[in-house]
């Protein structure tokens, strides 16, 4: 038998996002998860500067009118 408590936590529970581009709040699941969400930590003699994190979050729309001809798109076949 397994018996639970409840421990307090410092989990963060999203609630909304701003699109970076169009500036727009999202709060509805299904379009946050279309989302395209990039953090990377860059290296030394970066233009972005040694060590430091980018960060970019874009709504589904925004990523399509900014990165669509350079986006390849396949099909997933299970």
């Amino acid at each position: 038998m397994k018996i639970y408590t409840h421990v307090p936590t410092d989990k963060l529970e999203l609630q909304k996002i701003i699109c970076d581009s169009c500036k727009e709040e999202f709060t509805d699941e299904f379009e946050i998860q279309e989302f395209l969400s990039i953090e990377k930590e860059n290296g030394f003699a970066s233009i972005f500067g040694d060590r430091t994190i980018s960060s970019l979050d874009l709504c589904q729309f925004c990523t399509k009118k900014l990165l669509g001809p350079y986006i390849r798109i396949f099909q997933n076949y299970i």
